[in-house]
């Protein structure tokens, strides 16, 4: 008989254990997850960093370019007026049109050019703030269940509706009050001191 009952003890208890066990497993799933969903926000993050700084690179080269077209400055004159000084200069070689720097294109260049800008995605902006973290959906969703997983439910006695525990400690309002309400009050915080 004393096997039987510690047999059916540890059934029963072997529900707590495993109901326990699982809800870690769960936990250290959502965690892994949430782990490795951050990695690839990092990973996308520097992705674009690196893609922006190329760009930002070819940028450069091209303002480069354009200085080393400007080639020779032919004349420069100076004119003095009453409160102001003039200088004009002229600037003689210079091809804008073959580097595309003025936009001096034809018309069918034009309609390719917008159609090619149509079809490259838009580049997200990202948060120039350390403060402002760049989440993705999943993430916060992960972060949440993560959360209502590991608080922990309030033990002991509910109240039952209409009750409410913080009335009794409450202080009264600063309103008006009369002499018989203020010695039931003054006779509550004394029994509860005791």
């Amino acid at each position: 008989m004393g096997c039987s009952l510690a047999h059916s003890r540890e059934y029963l208890t072997g529900f707590h254990k495993r109901k326990v066990e699982r809800r870690k497993a769960a936990v250290e799933e959502i965690k892994r997850k949430l782990k490795e969903e951050q990695r690839k926000m990092k990973e996308e993050r520097h992705k674009e960093y690196l893609k922006m700084l190329t760009e930002r690179e070819e940028a450069l080269d091209e303002a480069d370019e354009l200085e080393h077209l400007v080639t020779s400055q032919t004349e420069s004159v100076n004119i003095d007026h009453p409160n102001h000084t003039v200088t004009v200069t002229t600037i003689s070689d210079l091809d804008l049109s073959g580097a595309r720097q003025l936009g001096l294109t034809t018309h069918e260049e034009n309609a390719d050019s917008r159609e090619e800008e149509t079809t490259s995605r838009p580049t997200k902006v990202l948060p120039k703030k350390s403060g402002d973290p760049l989440l993705s959906q999943r993430i916060s969703s992960l972060t949440a269940s993560l959360h209502t997983r590991n608080q922990k439910k309030a033990k002991g006695k509910r109240l039952r509706h209409g009750q409410d525990s913080h009335k009794k400690n409450q202080k009264p309002s600063t309103g008006r009050t009369s002499k018989s309400q203020r010695r039931k009050l003054t006779g509550r915080l004394r029994h509860n001191q005791d």
